[in-house]
């Protein structure tokens, strides 16, 4: 993975989920990384322990930045990385405006850099309100992919 991260290598169209709304991030984390890594482990034990660890990360420390959540979990089940994106213009946690994008995400044990890499284009993301609200106020996901595009 080269030293800036394009968020569009690693978050596939359907793993884009818009209009999307939880009652809490703790929620929202088995509703958008399940489908994800379903897709891609079939192994239901390794999809729930990596859950697990998503949610007990969150549990221990808020990942909340700006108008974005970011929970996240490592795993060395993974060879890949798994990102998968909740948005909502009007906030993706149910009766509160912010966040309004989520991206949740699993990183392979073994590449932290670029899981810290990651992490840090993300929050250079929840900096440009104006790409945000284009990504929160989409109506498909291939607006959300080239709107992710136009900002590497």
């Amino acid at each position: 993975m080269p030293a800036t991260i394009d968020l569009t290598e690693l978050l596939r169209a359907d793993d884009v989920h818009l209009h999307f709304a939880a009652n809490s991030v703790i929620d929202a984390i088995p509703l958008l990384l399940r489908p994800a890594l379903e897709r891609r482990i079939h192994d239901p034990n390794v999809v729930d322990q990596i859950i697990d660890a998503a949610v007990k990360r969150e549990a221990d420390t808020s990942t909340r930045c700006g108008s974005l959540s970011l929970p996240h979990a490592r795993s060395s089940a993974l060879s890949e990385f798994i990102l998968s994106l909740g948005a909502n213009s009007g906030g993706v946690i149910t009766g509160f405006p912010e966040p309004r994008l989520m991206f949740a995400f699993v990183s392979p044990e073994g590449r932290r850099d670029q899981h810290l890499q990651l992490l840090a284009a993300l929050a250079r993301l929840s900096q440009n309100e104006r790409i945000v609200e284009k990504i929160a106020g989409a109506t498909n996901a291939d607006q959300v992919m080239e709107t992710l595009r136009g900002t590497m």
